[in-house]
């Protein structure tokens, strides 16, 4: 790969992320830390980690049917932003592997995904190919090695903290792992779906949903 491949991504990652970044949610008191993929247009208009449908999935196994509207990362926010300091909601992390879309149908500004069409099309086709670590195409290798770097540094700022990490879905899965770090202060539950498609109500996911539930719950 040439090196100079991610210093460049890196650069159009920055600049994109002035107006289409969307923040992790990361409180003192929190315990149980969701590892998610990356924003889309329901993020961006909120300003947090899964606030459309795939959010309001894991409210409803969280929290039950009565709250399955409130998308969770509108509730996560809601909660930091009002200093509401409900417990449950300040026990819950939520971090995305990358700050920014990675779909070019998120952006609302053609000219941006013009200019960066060639950073768009490796960002979709790192998103979509989860079956391997590695890629030919030196763009997308280039966008695999900043998220890589991005969530270790993240991951490692965590180390010490007594918390329960969730990657969410293979592609969370796959950069966990390539992140390579590791607490004995952290339990990780694997095997999680992606919320999305109510994926977590199909029978295959119940004992890993169960796990994720109970962890919430415990004291």
């Amino acid at each position: 790969m040439n090196d100079s491949l991610p210093e460049e991504f890196a650069r159009v990652a920055r600049a994109l992320a002035q107006t289409y970044h969307v923040p992790d949610i990361m409180l003192a008191e929190t315990r149980l830390v969701f590892v998610l993929e990356s924003p889309h247009v329901q993020e961006l208009k909120y300003g947090a980690p899964v606030s459309g449908p795939s959010g309001a999935t894991m409210t409803k196994h969280l929290f039950g049917e009565a709250y399955e509207r409130y998308p969770l990362g509108r509730l996560v926010r809601k909660n930091v932003d009002d200093a509401v300091h409900r417990p449950r909601l300040d026990r819950i992390g939520l971090m995305n592997v990358c700050n920014i879309p990675m779909q070019a149908a998120a952006y609302d500004n053609r000219q941006i995904v013009q200019t960066h069409g060639m950073w768009m099309q490796a960002m979709a086709t790192l998103r979509s190919s989860n079956q391997t670590d590695t890629y030919r195409d030196q763009h997308v290798e280039a966008v695999q090695t900043v998220l890589v770097l991005s969530l270790r540094r993240k991951l490692q700022v965590l180390a010490d903290r007594p918390l329960t990490l969730v990657p969410c879905g293979r592609f969370a899965q796959k950069f966990f792992r390539l992140a390579g770090v590791q607490s004995p202060a952290w339990t990780v539950i694997d095997g999680v779906p992606h919320p999305s498609y109510n994926s977590w109500d199909r029978a295959q996911y119940q004992d890993a949903v169960a796990r994720v539930c109970q962890a919430l719950n415990e004291e």
